[in-house]
């Protein structure tokens, strides 16, 4: 952070040279507006403060030049002639501040304070509003739904802190996409995203692989190895399925979170380590807690921001909006010119209940992709497996299927008479009227003195 001072008064640069001796910028000095224009535009400057009586070129001068060259530069005035008026035609002309001499350490340093924490703020937005823009044109996280959008809006804000976050959602729902989105808007985000499944790894090769190893640690130790805990040093360490770290791992996770320090197997020594952790589950860890599989101090350093994911089958308008992105992306995979899903195809989309979640969706749009002769996916490429629901539905439903198979035959053989059809089948005439008024079978249909 570099600040020029222009002031034709060599006292004055002295004094301001004093005033800014221990802050965290470096202070370059102009003694005249024509030398101030020059050193801004090599463009290694970030905020300015000028003087506004000066000869040949005046202050003013100055901050229009600045205004030109780059807007988002602070530029904060100084006269002893000063006047309301003035005030607010420089702060009108774009200035960020306005003071007045004779200068005081306590005033000027918060004014130049003030200044770079509005460039860093001004910075920050347009690195968001980039980082939003890309983000939207990627259609990373695709949803309409209610539930998305409010958790789509708190990702930023989220970003902005080095807080631990949990991911929860069952398999499927996007858990790592959000944990990624988390890194992409943080200030983190030019360093390493480190995933690690800790749910694909036995104890003994997770702590290795997390917290890195000397050479000789164990058997086919043969070299120093770095742990993905170091491999993510300034950046965020996703740790997917966190629930099923087992204990002895989670001892040494907790003392990496509390000391931000981690000692690699076969090593006396620790190594410092600026890491931000982001976590997935798909279990319950207060569930896991009171079982007694996951430590409850743990819990409460990894979950100080919780994010809930909903399944596919609770929010069921994003399908539509899911899977025609899906569409789009896998026919540019496979060069295929496919157009649209057509509505009944749509239907029995939204129809299904996706227990795989959106991973399921994705598959099956890949699938349909492939297979499609046509330009537009038609029902029939749609073939969605049965699905089982609890025994009482499944009862019901099989149940219902065989009443009224069994109704409409008993009519058919009756000729649609009501009375002989339920002494058939053994039923009192109001009970197998009361089942044809249930399944909507008209006895007309059955007549056959009406329909000959």
């Amino acid at each position: 952070m570099r600040v020029l001072v222009v002031d034709d008064d060599p006292n004055t640069r002295y004094l301001i040279e004093v005033f800014c001796r221990g802050e965290d910028y470096e202070m370059q000095m102009a003694s005249n507006g024509k030398e101030a224009i020059e050193i801004i535009q090599q463009g290694n400057i970030n905020v300015v403060v000028t003087d506004i009586r000066m000869p040949e070129i005046s202050g003013e001068a100055v901050l229009d030049a600045v205004q030109k060259f780059n807007p988002e530069i602070p530029v904060i005035i100084m006269t002893s002639y000063g006047t309301i008026e003035d005030a607010v035609r420089f702060l009108q002309a774009g200035a960020h501040d306005y003071i007045t001499k004779p200068l005081t350490r306590e005033a000027f340093c918060l004014r130049i304070r003030r200044a770079v924490e509005k460039l860093h703020m001004s910075q920050e937005i347009t690195r968001l509003k980039t980082s939003l823009k890309v983000y939207t044109d990627r259609d990373h996280i695709v949803g309409n739904s209610r539930s998305m959008q409010t958790l789509i809006n708190k990702l930023p804000s989220i970003a902005q802190t080095d807080a631990s976050v949990v991911i929860y959602g069952e398999s499927g729902t996007g858990k790592e996409l959000i944990a990624r989105t988390i890194h992409y808007f943080s200030r983190r985000a030019s360093r390493p995203f480190v995933p690690v499944n800790c749910g694909a790894l036995p104890e003994n090769l997770l702590e290795s692989e997390l917290f890195g190893y000397k050479r000789g640690a164990f058997t086919d130790a043969h070299a120093d190895t770095r742990g993905l805990v170091e491999e993510a040093n300034t950046g965020t360490l996703f740790l997917d399925e966190v629930g099923e770290v087992s204990p002895k791992v989670q001892v040494k996770l907790l003392r990496f979170l509390q000391e931000k320090e981690v000692k690699p197997l076969g090593s006396t020594k620790t190594i410092r380590m600026d890491v931000r952790i982001v976590s997935a589950t798909n279990r319950d860890l207060l569930e896991a807690i009171k079982d007694g599989m996951f430590r409850e101090d743990l819990y409460y350093r990894l979950n100080i921001v919780p994010i809930f994911i909903p399944p596919l089958r609770e929010r069921k308008e994003d399908i539509p909006l899911l899977a025609n992105h899906f569409l789009r992306k896998f026919s540019q995979e496979y060069n295929k010119d496919i157009k649209k899903i057509s509505p009944l195809a749509l239907q029995r989309l939204v129809g299904h209940d996706w227990p795989g979640n959106i991973r399921e969706l994705e598959n099956k749009i890949q699938q349909c992709v492939v297979v499609a002769t046509k330009d537009v996916i038609q029902p029939e490429d749609v073939e969605l497996p049965r699905e089982l629901h609890t025994f009482k539905k499944e009862k019901q439903k099989i149940v219902g299927e065989f009443e009224r198979n069994y109704i409409t035959q008993m009519l058919m053989l009756n000729g649609g008479n009501i009375t002989r059809a339920a002494k058939s089948a053994g039923i009192d005439r109001k009970n197998f009227w009361q089942l044809m008024k249930k399944y909507e079978i008209d006895a007309k249909d059955y007549d056959k003195s009406v329909n000959s």
